[in-house]
């Protein structure tokens, strides 16, 4: 059923279900086999998996106008859930290997579609280090398979991913700087798919620590957006604070409202008060 609103539709759960498979149907490679409610069993070039599209839809509930920034989002999520088939070699993949920081709640996603246990990391605020293949348009996701085919360890993985973002950004990636002293904001936004996943190099951001007054204060709201700032203007500190809790919502590939801050080297928790 849709029901016209000021905005112009929203969808309840059986008419964003329908849509969701009309687009799976149209999108090379995806078969919807069978439909059970929220769940949908779907086949790839790789296997048949169960997807439960709940919390997309509950996404969708918090904001109905990103309906087709969702869906893509979870097109790509399960397409990136695929192994990369140009090379099955760690020799040859090993420039391409790259960290990404995902919601944990992934891991739910991946038992419940009885998908190989990606390869992960904890890091904070409910978040966690994936790993995956830089493909032109899309990831791959590291998984146990590819850790046994390889024969290598997981913190050669890290290691390898930690240094190939580390060279992409010095080398290859820009940020925006705005502002001077309390009001200065350094931000990382060039859209490459790393660009919160940058806060896992504080040697990068120890630069612009050392150029604001107070303490610094990072935030990344979601995969395409990190900004740093100082937390001595009071009234810029909880604005900022406000914009990050809202673009982690509403933006696409939304990662988290809480904010960070960088001692002695290391990535912590920022408490506002």
């Amino acid at each position: 059923m849709t029901r016209a609103t000021g905005n112009g539709y929203d969808l309840d759960a059986s008419a964003f279900v329908d849509r969701i498979e009309r687009v799976l149907n149209n999108t090379d490679g995806i078969e919807v086999l069978k439909r059970d409610g929220m769940e949908l069993e779907v086949r790839t070039p790789d296997a048949d998996m169960r997807l439960n599209v709940q919390t997309f839809y509950t996404a969708y509930l918090q904001n109905p106008l990103q309906v087709e920034h969702i869906i893509h989002t979870l097109i790509k999520t399960l397409q990136g859930f695929q192994p990369d088939r140009s090379t099955s070699s760690y020799a040859a993949l090993r420039e391409r290997i790259y960290p990404m920081l995902k919601p944990i709640a992934l891991l739910a996603e991946v038992r419940d579609r009885q998908l190989p246990l990606i390869l992960y990391r904890p890091f904070l605020a409910d978040l966690m280090i994936a790993y995956v293949i830089d493909e032109a348009d899309s990831v791959a996701f590291i998984n146990e398979e590819h850790l046994a085919k390889w024969e290598i360890a997981e913190h050669r993985i890290h290691n390898q991913a930690l240094a190939n973002l580390r060279q992409r950004t010095l080398n290859a990636t820009d940020y925006t700087t705005v502002g001077t002293g309390a009001q200065r904001l350094f931000i990382f936004s060039s859209q490459d798919g790393y660009d919160a996943t940058r806060i896992l190099l504080p040697e990068v951001l120890d630069r612009w620590r050392v150029q604001l007054p107070g303490r610094m204060v990072i935030g990344i709201p979601n995969r395409d957006f990190l900004i740093a700032f100082s937390d001595v203007d009071r009234m810029i500190l909880h604005s900022m604070a406000h914009q990050i809790q809202r673009d982690s919502i509403q933006r696409p590939y939304g990662l988290t409202d809480q904010l960070f801050t960088l001692i002695n080297g290391e990535i912590h928790v920022y408490e506002l008060e």
